[in-house]
């Protein structure tokens, strides 16, 4: 693929941009796929609609497959990865497995301090 932008093209649109970079940060990237005559992620990506790749899902299916419904319904495996996490980052701490919340933030405050010493 050439490239539909010049290094002088590029260097005169961002060289007066202000914004912060996580706000120009996609606008960027692609304009350097451009510059180097790379295809942007988006003329990457197969012409496949994501629900036909997911068996049996409905396009409107997978529009309510978020983080946020998946933490709220809470599924058995999810509960399990969280109980496994939170008994190996206790044991790396050496700390029982059955610590309150607030004894988990107290013990973390102390750690804290203790390092910044």
């Amino acid at each position: 693929m050439p490239p539909t932008m010049t290094p002088q093209e590029f260097v005169e649109k961002w060289r007066p941009i202000a914004l912060k970079e996580s706000a120009a940060a996609k606008e960027h990237f692609i304009d350097l796929c451009r510059l180097l005559g790379h295809e942007t992620p988006a003329e990457g990506e197969p012409k496949v609609a994501y629900y036909t790749l997911v068996a049996g899902a409905s396009s409107a299916d997978l529009r309510t497959r978020t983080l946020t419904n998946l933490y709220n319904r809470r599924p058995t495996s999810l509960e399990n990865a969280h109980r496994a996490l939170d008994e190996a980052v206790f044991a790396a701490y050496g700390w029982p497995a059955d610590l309150a919340d607030e004894e988990v933030l107290a013990s973390l405050l102390a750690l804290n301090l203790e390092r910044a010493r």
